[in-house]
C-alpha cells in the first residue's frame, strides 16, 4: 500500500478546511511540510486545486507543486484532484507534461468535474450541470491522453477541439503519467473511471467503498476491462495521538468534527491511537485498495505525521 500526505493550499474562514491549527496558509509552511513527508518516508505528496476557498490566501495547484518537486527528490507529484472546468485540456496536458518533465517522472494527475461552484463563478467561469461537466472531463482525458503520446492532434469534439497541436515535451513516464479519476458519481464518474483511469479516488466508509467497488467492477465488466487494472485509492482525514486523553482533549478544544457523535455518514476519519488507526486501515487493505491519501488536520505540526510513518505506515508495506 502506498500513503500520499495532503499539502493544503488554504487555510483559516473556509469550510472547506479542517486546519485548527493553521490560519493562514504560507508557502515556507507548505514546503517546510512537504519535505517532511518525504523525509518521514510518505510516498506522494497531493496538493488540491482550488483558487478560492475562503478568505485567505490559496495557492494554485501546479505551482504549487512546481514548487516542491524542485525540494523534493522521491515522492511522487499529485494534483488531487485537478477541477477540469478551470482549464482548457490541451493546456492542462501542458502544464502536467511540464511538470512531469521538471521531476523526472513523479507526476500523477487526479482529475475531476469540480465541485465548488462559488469559486468558479467568482472568477468568471460559467458553472454546466454536473453531466455535462463530466462529459467535458470525458473529453479532456481522451484528449490529455493523445496529446501525450502522438506527434500532432487535431481532435473535433462536442465541447474542444484541437487543430495540429503539439505537445511536447512528452511526459517522461512512458506511456503517460497515471491519471486518477476521483468522485463517487455511479452513473457518469465511475463510467469514465472504468474507460480512461488508471486510479480510481473516493471518500467514505467501508459499506460504502464497497458498493462504490461493485458498480465500478460492473462498468468494467461492460467495457471489457479487467477490473483489477485500475488502482483503488481511498482519502481520509487523519488525527493520532499515542495518548487517549490527550487525543480526547484535542477532539473537544480544536476538533469536535471529527468526535464519534458528530462525524457525518459520510466521512470515516483515521482519528485515535496508532492502534486504532492501524485497526482502521486494514479494512481498506482488505478491499484491496493500494493506495491512501490522507490530510493530517493538525498541520503544520507533523506528530500525527510522525506517529503515521512509525506506526501505522510499516504494517501495510
Amino acid at each position: 500500500m502506498q500513503f500520499a500526505v495532503n499539502v493544503p493550499t488554504s487555510a483559516g474562514d473556509s469550510v472547506h478546511s479542517q486546519l485548527a491549527f493553521c490560519d493562514e496558509i504560507s508557502w515556507d509552511a507548505q514546503v517546510e511540510f512537504a519535505v517532511a513527508m518525504e523525509g518521514l518516508g510518505f510516498d506522494g505528496v497531493a496538493v488540491p486545486d482550488h483558487v478560492m476557498t475562503g478568505t485567505g490566501p490559496t495557492t494554485e495547484c501546479f505551482v504549487t507543486l512546481a514548487g516542491i518537486a524542485r525540494e523534493t527528490e522521491d515522492v511522487y507529484l499529485y494534483p488531487k484532484t485537478v477541477n477540469n472546468h478551470f482549464r482548457n485540456p490541451a493546456l492542462l496536458a501542458k502544464q502536467a507534461a511540464t511538470l512531469d518533465a521538471v521531476s523526472d517522472g513523479r507526476l500523477k494527475l487526479g482529475m475531476g468535474a469540480g465541485w465548488k461552484e462559488s469559486e468558479a463563478r467568482a472568477y468568471g467561469y460559467d458553472w454546466p450541470d454536473a453531466p455535462t461537466r463530466l462529459r467535458m472531463l470525458e473529453e479532456s482525458i481522451r484528449m490529455l491522453k493523445r496529446l501525450w503520446t502522438e506527434e500532432t492532434v487535431s481532435f473535433d469534439g462536442d465541447y474542444y477541439s484541437l487543430d495540429e497541436a503539439m505537445c511536447r515535451p512528452y511526459p517522461v513516464r512512458d506511456p503517460h503519467p497515471p491519471i486518477m479519476v476521483g468522485g463517487g458519481g455511479e452513473s457518469f464518474t465511475l463510467r469514465i473511471t472504468a474507460q480512461f483511469a488508471d486510479s480510481w479516488n473516493f471518500w467514505g466508509p467501508p459499506e460504502v467503498m464497497r458498493h462504490k467497488l461493485n458498480v465500478l467492477e460492473r462498468h468494467c465488466e461492460g467495457y471489457g476491462r479487467p477490473f483489477e487494472e485500475i488502482e483503488r485509492s481511498w482519502f481520509a482525514r487523519c488525527l493520532i495521538r499515542e495518548d487517549e486523553a490527550e487525543l480526547d482533549a484535542l477532539l473537544d478544544e480544536h476538533f469536535p468534527r471529527f468526535k464519534p457523535e458528530n462525524v457525518a455518514d459520510s466521512e470515516y476519519p483515521l482519528v485515535g491511537t496508532p492502534e486504532q488507526v492501524r485497526e482502521r486501515l486494514e479494512t481498506f487493505d482488505g478491499m484491496g485498495f493500494g493506495e491512501v491519501v490522507v490530510e493530517f488536520v493538525d498541520f503544520p505540526e507533523t506528530t500525527s505525521a510522525e506517529l503515521f510513518a512509525e506506526r501505522v505506515a510499516p504494517a501495510f508495506r
